[in-house]
């Protein structure tokens, strides 16, 4: 199967992204489903963003390893699902972090991939995406609160946890909320929720379906 710009070495990338709005989705991709494309889609809308680019993790700390799909497989399942969607780009670059020996304890870590972006591409204006699920285990994160100081966060909604989001401790460390039309257009950090994706599916019961069968 072709790659096609899933993988594109983002080196190349600098001169075309400059000045751009690029929305990132890191995660396990466990595998990926319709629900990553739609909160994908939406969020490149109301945020205007140029492309979405998932970062495949190698593994996510606060998984179980056990339940963890081989890492290559996981990252081809994203490019099957995508390969129609030009702005939407499928990417190892944790992958590739890791075996640089960048994350300190070998585990990846969104903080200091986010410092590594930040600092290859100092033009762009970088915009984090995650589930609602996401935020409510945000402080559970490494460094949260220095994530919210270094990109804006497009928080989207998944219904089973709508409620939950909102009423946790991760809404003090976001700081200023607004609108997702204002995401990624000032040095001011700040986030927003977007009540507009419904999509019920996740992984877990992907995984559980087939293991049913």
């Amino acid at each position: 199967m072709k790659f096609g710009n899933k993988r594109t070495h983002l080196s190349r990338l600098s001169r075309q992204i400059r000045k751009q709005r690029i929305g990132l989705m890191g995660g396990s991709f466990n595998p990926a489903h319709k629900a990553h494309e739609e909160i994908a889609e939406v969020a490149r809308k109301q945020s205007k963003l140029k492309e979405v680019w998932w970062l495949v993790s190698p593994q996510n700390p606060l998984k179980v390893d056990a339940h963890m799909l081989p890492f290559h497989e996981r990252l081809n399942s994203a490019i099957q699902l995508t390969w129609n969607k030009p702005w939407l780009r499928v990417l190892d670059y944790e992958y590739q972090l890791q075996k640089a020996k960048c994350f300190p304890d070998n585990r990846a870590s969104t903080v200091i991939t986010l410092s590594y972006l930040l600092k290859q591409f100092p033009a762009t204006s970088f915009v984090w995406i995650m589930g609602a699920d996401n935020m409510v285990q945000f402080m559970r994160w490494r460094n949260a609160h220095k994530i919210a100081r270094l990109v804006d966060i497009c928080v989207m909604n998944r219904p089973e946890f709508t409620y939950k989001a909102i009423a946790s401790r991760s809404v003090a460390a976001l700081g200023t909320r607004d609108s997702t039309y204002n995401l990624g257009s000032s040095h001011k950090r700040k986030w927003a929720y977007s009540f507009s994706t419904r999509n019920t599916l996740s992984a877990t019961k992907i995984r559980q379906n087939i293991a049913d069968e």
